[in-house]
Formats: C-alpha cells, structure tokens, sequence
C-alpha cells in the first residue's frame, strides 16, 4: 500500500508522484479517496480540492471520461473564484494546465492557448520549473511545426539550467520529443544526437524501457539516414534484449523487417513482417491512425517463410 501524509500535509510534489500515466484509473482512486478526505478543510484550505479535482480531470481525460474531467475542471473553477488570492500560484497554475490540456483533448487548442500563456508566464515568475516544461510540451502539441519546436527548447534550455533535480528527469523525454521534431524535417543527424542525449538521460535516470525505447529510435533514424547495416545491428541488438525477457515489442519487429526488406533479404523479413501485423493490430492507435500502414505489414508477411531460430 502507498503511504500517504494527512491530506492538510500534502504538497503538489506528492501529488505529481502520484500520477501513473499508463494507470489513469488507479491514480483517478488515489487522488479520490485523497479528495474524500480533504472535505473536512475549511476557509483557505480548500485549496487542496482545487488541485485534486485538477489531477482527477487529468486521470477523467486521459480515459477518455471528457465530460466527467470537465465537470471537475468546473468545481475546481467555482472553488478558484471563491477563494480568490487564499489559493496559492501553483495551483492555479496546475487548474490552467489542465484546462489547457483538455482543450487540446477536445480538438480545440484555441480555446486553452490564452489559460497556457498565462499559466507559463506564471510558473516562470515563480520558479516552477516543471509546470512551465508540462506547458511547453502543451504548447508544442498545438502550435504550428516551427512554433512546436521552439517550444520544445524552451523546455530544454530551463530543464538544462533548473537546479531542481526533479526537472533533470524531464530531459530524457525532451530530447526524444525534439529528436522526433527533428526526424518529421528530415534533418536525421540532428535527430540521432538528440536521440543520444535522450538515451544517455534514460540510463541515468530514466527506466530500462526507456532507454530501449531510445535505442530503438536511434535505430529507426539511422535507417531513415540509409545506413541499413548499422540500423540491423541496433535492432538486432534489442532484440535479443527482448527475447532473454521473453517479451515481445511489434515496433521492434516491424524496423527489423524494414531493414531486411530494404537489404534484399525478403524471405527473412517476411516473418518479422507477420509479427509486427499480429503484435501491432491490437494497438488501437494504430488501428485508428495508421489502418494502411497496418495493411501493408499483413500483406508482406503473409508468405509463409521459415520462422526465424529464435521464434520457433
């Protein structure tokens, strides 16, 4: 079970910690039952529900729950406008965030473009070095390709310079982010340095996905860039990281099938093409975003090649 200090003692580092992007739904139950027991605050106190209600629209949204996270957004508004100057920065600056986020999740940027700028102004007046890159990275979501970038090294430039350790672990993701910005302009040798400081990040802060994740977008650059051989070998490599933990990882398979096809070797990338259509045609994303992308990889593994040694 995760401790959790009374809720009156509670800091916005607590309740970032909190938050499990890959399990919205549990980090929605903690921050609910925190909420359950913050009822008891009066006057300025409130301010917890402020933030909490602001988290849980964030757990709601990234469910896909949009109007649940903006009747929280709401709450959390009307408990704003009743607190006025007795609710710190921060967590008004947190209720813009998420505003602005779920504006972008509603398709509707515009709207949240004017609560993000005041939200940024905010968080760098006061030295919240972390809310401002959450910012930039929004921003970067909803700007035009040149805006996006420079946003992105906003983030950089105060994540290089912060003294708060806990923005260091932002650089990983940055780089990366940059380093695909880098990759839609074709400018690849850039890409696969970003993608280097990204990787070197991971390994020293970062998890053991995360720095696989890299490698494995070094490798897909790097073929992108027309060294095939070198991209083989980086997703050979991972591959084999993969199979000593008995895992599986359709991306993988889909780049080395790419790197085989495009070397002439046809009938040892017919395999890897059907594993990346079985891995990846449960990937709803996929499904929604990329149907032509998935059609190709059932096409070009439906021959039945020998399986690789590794696979049988």
């Amino acid at each position: 079970m995760t401790y959790m200090a009374p809720i009156a003692h509670i800091e916005s580092s607590d309740l970032n910690s909190i938050w499990k992007p890959l399990e919205p739904s549990v980090s929605e139950g903690t921050y609910r039952t925190l909420l359950s027991n913050a009822q008891r605050l009066e006057g300025d106190e409130r301010q917890a529900w402020v933030e909490l209600l602001s988290w849980i629209a964030r757990a709601e949204a990234v469910q896909g729950k949009i109007a649940e996270a903006r009747a929280s957004l709401e709450k959390a508004e009307k408990l704003l406008e009743e607190l006025a100057a007795g609710c710190s920065v921060t967590i008004k600056i947190r209720w813009q965030l998420e505003r602005g986020r779920l504006y972008i999740l509603e398709r509707t940027p515009a709207q949240g473009r004017g609560l993000l700028a005041s939200a940024w102004t905010m968080a760098n007046d006061v030295g919240e070095d972390s809310l401002a890159i959450e910012i930039a990275q929004l921003m970067a979501s909803s700007e035009p390709q040149k805006s996006q970038q420079e946003w992105i090294m906003r983030a950089i430039d105060i994540a290089e310079k912060s003294v708060q350790q806990k923005t260091k672990h932002w650089l990983g993701s940055l780089y990366s982010t940059l380093g695909w910005k880098l990759y839609d302009l074709r400018q690849f040798e850039k890409s696969i340095a970003m993608f280097e400081k990204a990787l070197g990040n991971f390994m020293a802060h970062g998890t053991k996905r995360e720095s696989f994740v890299a490698q494995w977008s070094i490798g897909k650059v790097t073929r992108a860039f027309g060294k095939i051989e070198e991209a083989l070998r980086i997703q050979q490599a991972l591959l084999v990281e993969l199979n000593l933990e008995s895992k599986h990882d359709g991306r993988l398979y889909e780049e080395l099938a790419e790197c085989l096809q495009m070397l002439n070797r046809v009938s040892e990338a017919q395999p890897y093409f059907e594993l990346a259509y079985k891995e990846l045609s449960s990937d709803e994303w996929i499904i929604d975003n990329k149907p032509l992308r998935l059609k190709r990889l059932k096409d070009l593994g439906k021959a039945r090649a020998p399986r690789p040694p590794e696979f049988q």
